[in-house]
């Protein structure tokens, strides 16, 4: 059962400063199909768990929501995401950004979505262990999957691992291919951009140079898709 929250009214929705719809619609998207609009509003409108009640934000997706080649797939939002409501825009964010910029005539807002399993930055940026992602994958990704029907997942770290593959374990799946029939998708994991950091600020440097090759692996395929 989900953790349902009351109404909400008007004059507390005005508390909150929410970022809105047209704006994000304009900020985050290069293009979008008439499906995807009302999904984005549909999206825009959850109150369905008690994640919202945290930071008021729904985080929209970012970057081509009509026909992606790439649709890369990380954890949850964070305090930076939530307050702009992008994806990505953080440090992990950033972390990600450069290494796709190395090949940005293959990764850019033209040929990727960028998403979460989670739409709400969870209570202090903890990934909730209940029931709520659950929620949030089958009412909000999985659909929106389903509409964009990207070329290739791009699975960021265990939680996106878990939840859209089924499957845990990252540092063993990592640099794989992996079709997965309930979606009609072509999928790739690799390690989330915050442990990339973490790793890399500590004594595993080699998680960024294993990182930096599945991005290069991702791009040679994007290329033959793209034909660049």
């Amino acid at each position: 059962m989900y953790l349902l929250i009351g109404c909400l009214s008007e004059s507390d929705e005005t508390k909150m400063n929410r970022i809105p719809l047209p704006v994000l619609i304009r900020n985050n998207f290069t293009s979008m199909s008439e499906e995807y609009e009302a999904f984005a509003r549909e999206k825009d409108g959850c109150r369905t768990c008690s994640l919202y009640e945290h930071y008021h934000q729904v985080v929209q997706s970012e970057g081509n929501a009509e026909n992606p080649t790439f649709m890369i797939i990380g954890e949850a939002p964070g305090a930076d995401e939530a307050e702009k409501g992008r994806p990505f825009i953080g440090k992990a964010g950033q972390r990600l950004r450069k290494s796709l910029y190395r090949h940005k005539d293959v990764f850019n807002k033209k040929t990727t979505l960028i998403s979460n399993v989670v739409a709400c930055r969870p209570e202090a940026n903890k990934f909730p262990k209940t029931e709520e992602p659950q929620a949030c994958y089958e009412m909000w990704l999985k659909r929106e999957i389903g509409i964009v029907q990207p070329e290739i997942l791009i699975l960021l770290g265990n939680q996106s691992l878990s939840y859209v593959r089924g499957e845990t374990g990252i540092t063993r799946l990592r640099g794989q291919w992996e079709w997965i029939d309930e979606l009609s998708v072509t999928s790739f994991a690799t390690y989330h951009p915050s442990y990339v950091m973490r790793c890399e600020n500590g004594m595993n440097k080699e998680v960024g140079t294993q990182f930096e090759a599945d991005i290069d692996t991702l791009a040679e395929e994007g290329r033959k898709i793209l034909q660049v």
